[in-house]
């Protein structure tokens, strides 16, 4: 753990912002700065304002390898962990975390990334906190500083606690990670696991903190985390914690301001974060984006250009694809639905695959932005909140809200009862959240396993041949087992390097 943080403290310095200049709240406003003592760091609002958007920048953007691409391919892990999507067989990315391998393995250098990745803007966050004082005196504008502090603290241990241990309600008392609210030096002892309701805990109450600290707060670009974004991340807490009256309340908040994209807006790409309807997105510049290795070239499917002979061409690695099975999810109509291509060509990268366009890079530049928070994930939240407390009406009248949206007609209250309409929504999470990372939470939520099937669909490619589609091709765990609810395989692993440096860890 030691040798863990003395890495923590010179990180953020070659990624924080321009410290000495003025700087605004702009994302772009950035650039590498050379190794910078704490008392610097906090000596000015600005330079506090410029440490958050380097934080922000390392979470996102940090990585030891090229499949790696920052907090995004934790995201990408989580898909693939599913059922909806595969990762394709032999491509590079992330074929050893679609069979469960990694990060189940604790040896791996991803196992390690996702746990250094997260602990490490914990402490970013932990130094804001500590850095700065409240009280009445205080300006708004440095109280907004340490709101954001305070909600990415809570977002990272939101994330935290639901890859590490099963979730709440199946066992609150068990042990799950170690928490750490001050900065670390290379003399803080390491702590040993808190329980899973501890964590949860403070993740309540760093982001009432931030509830009181960010009103007011009037962001200019998206990346920062404002009183929207913290309602948010409350309606993912209580729907976690099963707590419906909160969670409905938390997410009608997060989304106010926000409305569900229309059904043009949605094939526009989901690469930028003027989208009407993202309440919390990473903005990248060109030379901020990985290129061929960051989350849009893993999970873009759709050709940019042809080359001489007409053949389609990618960008990137194109490592996880959308299951045959997956699409028969939608109805008819359905503008998602439209979004969905067989490749036919046999010269093509990804012939016999569904391509599935909902994300695409920017061109030429391949800059596309990271959503993190959408009005529809919220909406969601609260229209099954409402099923659980067994308003049922409720619970259709908002999911319709979302439905015509997507070129679907209204579902009937009288349709549905309780259970009906919760697995109803349940399934509309699947459809409408493909690819933003929560597929591997709500199997953990809710307690239930992936159903994964190979496929027997065929086509008729364009010489004329008739061949199978691409889907499935793992469907059991490593050792051979089905498919369960609360499997080993879908925890992420503590790392070797942190249990050979943490004495206090008891496992």
């Amino acid at each position: 753990m030691k040798q863990k943080f003395i890495y923590i403290l010179v990180t953020l310095s070659l990624f924080t912002s321009t410290l000495f200049t003025s700087c605004s709240d702009s994302f772009f406003e950035t650039s590498p700065a050379t190794l910078i003592t704490t008392p610097e760091v906090f000596s000015s609002e600005d330079n506090i304002d410029a440490f958050i958007n380097g934080a922000i920048r390392y979470l996102m953007e940090n990585s030891t390898s090229q499949d790696n691409p920052g907090l995004p391919a934790i995201f990408l892990t989580h898909e693939v962990m599913g059922e909806d999507a595969f990762a394709r067989d032999g491509r590079y990315g992330f074929r050893d975390s679609y069979p469960y391998r990694d990060p189940f393995d604790n040896t791996t250098r991803r196992a390690l990334f996702f746990w250094t990745l997260q602990y490490t803007s914990i402490d970013h966050a932990n130094n804001i906190i500590a850095n700065i004082d409240i009280d009445e005196s205080t300006k708004q504008s440095i109280k907004h500083l340490k709101g954001q502090a305070y909600a990415l603290r809570a977002y990272n241990y939101l994330n935290l606690v639901r890859q590490y241990q099963f979730t709440y309600v199946k066992d609150a008392n068990t042990k799950a990670i170690p928490v750490y609210t001050e900065p670390t030096t290379p003399n803080t002892n390491p702590n040993p696991l808190s329980t899973v309701s501890e964590v949860y805990d403070l993740i309540i109450k760093d982001l009432t903190e931030a509830e009181k600290l960010l009103p007011g707060f009037e962001r200019t670009v998206k990346n920062r985390p404002d009183i929207n974004v913290v309602y948010g991340l409350f309606a993912r807490t209580y729907l976690t914690l099963e707590n419906w009256e909160l969670a409905a309340e938390y997410a009608a908040r997060a989304r106010a301001g926000y409305p569900v994209m229309t059904p043009e807006q949605y094939t526009g790409g989901f690469n930028d974060v003027s989208n009407p309807e993202w309440i919390w997105g990473h903005p990248q510049t060109q030379t901020q984006n990985k290129g061929g290795a960051s989350y849009l070239a893993y999970i873009e499917t759709t050709p940019y250009t042809t080359d001489a002979n007409g053949t389609n061409l990618y960008y990137g690695y194109n490592s996880i694809m959308p299951d045959p099975h997956f699409i028969a999810l939608f109805d008819d109509g359905d503008i998602r639905k439209s979004l969905f291509e067989i490749a036919t060509q046999p010269a093509e990268a990804l012939y016999r695959h569904y391509r599935y366009k909902k994300f695409r890079n920017k061109y030429p530049n391949h800059d596309g932005h990271i959503v993190l928070m959408r009005s529809s994930e919220v909406l969601l939240i609260e229209a099954e909140s409402k099923a659980r407390l067994n308003d049922v009406n409720g619970a259709v009248g908002t999911l319709n809200e979302l439905r015509r949206n997507r070129n679907l007609s209204d579902l009937s209250a009288t349709d549905f009862d309780k259970e009906g309409i919760i697995d109803e929504i349940l399934l509309e999470r699947r459809r409408e959240l493909w690819g933003e990372g929560f597929r591997l939470y709500d199997i953990l939520r809710l307690q239930t396993a992936p159903v994964r099937r190979e496929t027997t669909e065929t086509f008729v490619d364009d010489e004329g041949r008739t061949v199978s589609v691409r889907g499935h091709w793992i469907t059991r765990f490593p050792d051979g087992t089905d498919l369960v609810p609360n499997s080993k395989y879908y925890l992420f692993p503590i790392p070797l390097n942190e249990i050979n440096n943490n004495p206090n860890l008891d496992l």
